[in-house]
């Protein structure tokens, strides 16, 4: 059928992009690659050694060498794009290991080996080099053998391949039975939404913008088909969504055994404190079926779309699932989400095509990596689409840029939404945080391109200026577009407070914006860290992403900062209309322009109060 073929040509594109992108990268000049912030150089390393082998049943190894148990790196200057869970390799000369980031403080990594690593991880405990060590990016070809797995399931499956391939093609009509759910609690549209998801009889479109309640819909959604007896699987790109989903629907389903997420102990940390929640590494379906410990009429389980690709992963082997929930599907690859679509018989879609999409390869022409799962049906089903209209996060002030820009002013703030009134005594900036909610603070240091000293100092007086009235770590949120600048603000706020430790640093949420979606805070700073937006090295239409920034600017429920050098939003400088990708982004540019004159500017000289 058409959509297997193109399935299998989108496995087979994406595999060749990414050994070819990998290899040219790996082939660049070490500096370049440090540049591109895949590789990383110049740090100090200590190994910590096993005492055992990493399994029972193997053998010591024999002395001089032993098994490594974690390695932390150090660096002053990190400017990779390395996060807590990156794939890396550990190398130097003949010493190549396979490691994962396990934990990424202010200046360190830590690493552990690789799962089905380990055994190939050892050295001389009182004799390895010190020195010219290089951690590098790591290819994986999983995702490939995951959905080839998937392409498979399907080619064998007919009638769900058929079905699949009228939905994704515009063929599929849905069927609606008439029973109504009267939810308390719920808005008009969190119930129409609700009960459109249960009645269809194929899939159901959800647009939940910034703060509408969608994990609240998913949540109450779940709980009638529980009672249904239905066996219901949630997945999303992420284990964040996925566990704060669990979380919502476990207020309502008191009952750990009716609510299972699947993942390792790393991937369940938003579960840790959750008694009504069970987790578990895998669970095959003979399993379930013959244990006492779970639910026979009624279950949900968490897990991402790997999971259900068996026999590459035997997580959640021989399943079927009645219902599939897509959260966050606007960040759903389109062959991801036939991964999940793979083991269900219904699909409901929840997401915002208004906020970040997937990470697809760049220029195949392949309609299976030209959007996400969620605009494709969002564009080919208009008329399916269940708008969630009312935030409960942005206030009336809050949701005027965004509403206009993004969303046709068809939003409403809810009355529940925090109005701001308080008088903030600073040190600092008294004229940013006494001002409207929705603060553009303009600059003119050109200091950076990825990574700005200069708005890493403003960014630590607001934090400073917050605290000093009342504002709790847990209340703030700080973004930027690239992970370097993410370094060079912990590092500023720990030469500046240098009492901070790592609790603190959890607390005090300072991230990628991508990481950011689906979150809130009392108050958002966005850090643009781009005073050369031509001269990047990083593609135009990732700075320049209306979608981004969306996210960015909704994350807010009292304050929203955005900083960035006026030349950013300088669009009559003649550069940008000849730049290469300028009719790529045009579209994009207008939007940043009108944010711009939308917003309320503050400009600062370089002659910020500061340590600068």
């Amino acid at each position: 059928m058409e959509i297997l073929r193109e399935f299998i040509h989108a496995i087979e594109l994406e595999s060749e992009r990414n050994a070819i992108e990998h290899a040219s990268v790996m082939a660049l000049p070490l500096n370049e690659r440090v540049a591109k912030g895949v590789t990383m150089v110049n740090f100090s390393l200590v190994f910590n050694f096993r005492e055992l082998p990493p399994s029972p049943w193997d053998e010591p190894i024999e002395f001089p060498l032993s098994y490594i148990d974690s390695a932390q790196i150090t660096c002053d200057k990190n400017i990779s794009k390395f996060k807590e869970g990156s794939k890396v390799i550990l190398c130097n000369r003949g010493h190549n290991f396979k490691m994962e980031i396990k934990e990424d403080s202010v200046d360190s990594f830590i690493l552990e080996p690789q799962d089905f690593h380990k055994y190939s991880c050892y050295i001389e405990r009182n004799n390895y080099p010190k020195n010219n060590w290089e951690l590098r990016e790591d290819k994986s070809d999983a995702t490939e053998k995951m959905l080839t797995k998937t392409a498979e399931v399907l080619s064998n499956d007919n009638s769900k391949l058929s079905r699949i391939d009228n939905i994704l093609n515009g063929r599929a009509k849905n069927f609606y039975s008439s029973n109504t759910y009267d939810i308390a609690n719920l808005n008009n549209s969190q119930k129409n939404a609700l009960s459109n998801a249960v009645n269809s009889s194929d899939f159901c479109i959800i647009q939940g913008p910034p703060g509408t309640g969608k994990t609240e819909t998913i949540a109450n959604m779940v709980k009638v088909f529980l009672e249904q007896g239905k066996k219901v699987f949630v997945t999303a790109p992420t284990h964040t969504a996925i566990n704060n989903c669990l979380n919502a629907i476990s207020k309502r389903i008191q009952d750990k055994s009716k609510v299972i997420k699947i993942g390792d102990r790393p991937q369940n940390k938003e579960l840790a404190d959750n008694s009504h929640v069970s987790t578990k590494a895998s669970l095959a379906y003979p399993t379930y079926q013959n244990s006492v410990e779970f639910h026979q009429h009624g279950i949900v389980i968490g897990a991402t779309p790997y999971s259900v690709c068996y026999d590459a992963t035997k997580k959640l082997r021989y399943w079927e699932f009645d219902v599939c929930i897509v959260d966050e599907a606007s960040q759903l690859s389109i062959p991801l989400s036939l991964a999940a679509m793979s083991r269900s018989n219904k699909y409901i879609f929840v997401g915002d095509h208004k906020q970040l999409d997937p990470i697809v390869p760049q220029g195949t022409e392949s309609e299976m990596f030209s959007e996400s799962i969620f605009s494709r049906l969002a564009r080919i089903y208009p008329n399916e689409i269940n708008l969630l209209n009312v935030s409960y996060r942005l206030n009336k002030s809050l949701i005027s840029i965004p509403n206009t820009l993004f969303y046709n002013d068809k939003l409403e703030s809810s009355p529940r939404a925090i109005l701001d009134s308080k008088h903030y005594e600073c040190q600092y900036h008294a004229n940013i945080l006494n001002n409207d909610p929705h603060i553009l603070v303009l600059h003119n240091e050109f200091d950076g391109i990825s990574d700005s000293k200069y708005e890493a100092v403003i960014v630590t007086n607001l934090v400073s200026d917050l605290a000093r009235n009342g504002a709790k770590l847990s209340e703030i949120g700080i973004m930027t577009p690239y992970r370097a600048q993410v370094r060079t603000i912990r590092r500023e706020l720990k030469n500046r407070f240098p009492k901070m430790t790592k609790d603190h640093f959890k607390m005090l949420f300072i991230d990628t914006v991508d990481s950011m979606q689906g979150q809130e805070r009392d108050y958002v700073i966005y850090s643009l860290a781009n005073s050369h937006p031509l001269e990047s090295m990083k593609r135009l239409d990732f700075f320049y992403s209306p979608n981004r920034l969306n996210v960015a600017i909704t994350r807010a429920k009292k304050k929203c900062f955005v900083i960035g050098n006026y030349k950013v939003f300088d669009m009559s400088d003649i550069n940008i209309f000849n730049h290469s990708e300028y009719q790529e982004i045009k579209k994009s540019l207008m939007i940043f322009d009108d944010y711009y004159h939308l917003s309320t500017k503050i400009t600062l000289s370089s002659d910020i109060q500061s340590e600068w």
